[in-house]
């Protein structure tokens, strides 16, 4: 495959580049599974790194896709048995929304971002990269052109001084890209604790750190939900524990209305918090009211600040309304 030479957007590190990597995959993939990929897939490749790396790298990540698709293809078709979802609805949830956020792959020389002097709480530069907190080779990144218009990519690398991770950074990552975007205000908020919403009585005390917190674990939810990707908490899913996971369903129904979230409230008391996302129907019914809500907040995914409270209220009733999953 093709490449030129090129800058890192958010550092300008010199680079090589090939910015249609869809064009290659679809010579490895069923053409109908084409559609659940990520629309825009930019590869970076450090110049130090070898042709038979970046040709290694490409056949294990072609190989790891055909799995990954197939099993989220199986997952889908749960909300739909379950009676959850519509097929329109589910299909539409991986498919309409696969521009929101092009996915920036970086193979640095000894892995990482390779960023300078953006860190978390620094999203007010003209460029830059700021990690997931526990993912230091995971992050969003931005580079602001000379119209003043804001790049936003979902920006993916190898651990530094690690192989590829093909299940978190080809099979997770790809599936953030794709259906459940990161905005970057999430990346940028300084960090928050894991027992942010446990406290809150109700939606009106909401300030910024709670709505950050419960749009990203919206993102992370649907993730898991859609991969089957359990996680070592006192929940399975990546929230901190059931408390916590309760106060998010709770205060979702009271902004949003039902849409499944008093199934998914009850759901969580019935299994005490404890989700097994490979076995049972829990992570179903859970996840089902989130994909309902989840393209309503994409417009969110480039701003540099969480919405306000009552903004961020409007978009999920919004989904109340005929849904952006039906194409109304």
């Amino acid at each position: 495959m093709a490449f030129v030479n090129s800058i890192l957007p958010w550092t300008d590190a010199p680079v090589r580049e090939n910015a249609n990597l869809v064009a290659h995959l679809s010579e490895h993939l069923p053409a109908a599974w084409l559609r659940y990929l990520p629309a825009s897939i930019t590869l970076f490749v450090d110049r130090e790194v070898s042709e038979t790396a970046v040709s290694q790298f490409l056949h294990g990540m072609a190989e790891h896709l055909r799995c990954e698709l197939d099993r989220r293809i199986t997952r889908q078709s749960r909300f739909v048995s379950l009676g959850l979802l519509t097929a329109d609805e589910v299909e539409a949830f991986l498919t309409q929304r696969t521009a929101a956020q092009p996915w920036a792959i970086y193979f640095s020389k000894n892995g990482g971002l390779g960023r300078r002097k953006s860190g978390r709480g620094e999203a007010d530069g003209s460029r830059g990269v700021i990690p997931c907190s526990t993912m230091q080779n995971h992050g969003v990144a931005w580079a602001q052109a000379e119209d003043g218009r804001l790049r936003i990519w979902l920006a993916t690398a190898r651990r530094e001084g690690c192989d590829w991770d093909w299940e978190s950074d080809i099979g997770h990552e790809s599936a953030h890209a794709a259906f459940a975007q990161v905005p970057l205000f999430v990346q940028a908020f300084p960090q928050i604790g894991e027992n942010v919403l446990s406290d809150i009585a109700n939606a009106g005390e909401l300030q910024p750190i709670h709505i950050t917190q419960m749009i990203y674990l919206y993102s992370e939810i649907a993730v898991v939900a859609m991969r089957g990707e359990s996680r070592a908490t006192a929940t399975g899913l990546p929230v901190a524990n059931p408390a916590e996971l309760d106060a998010l369903l709770r205060l979702s129904a009271e902004l949003a209305g039902n849409l499944g979230f008093e199934r998914a409230t009850q759901t969580c008391e019935r299994s005490e918090g404890m989700i097994g996302v490979n076995h049972g129907d829990e992570i179903f019914e859970i996840a089902a009211p989130i994909l309902r809500i989840i393209p309503h907040l994409t417009q969110f995914t480039n701003d540099r600040e969480p919405p306000t409270l009552h903004v961020f209220e409007k978009a999920l009733a919004s989904a109340g309304r005929p849904s952006m999953l039906r194409g109304a």
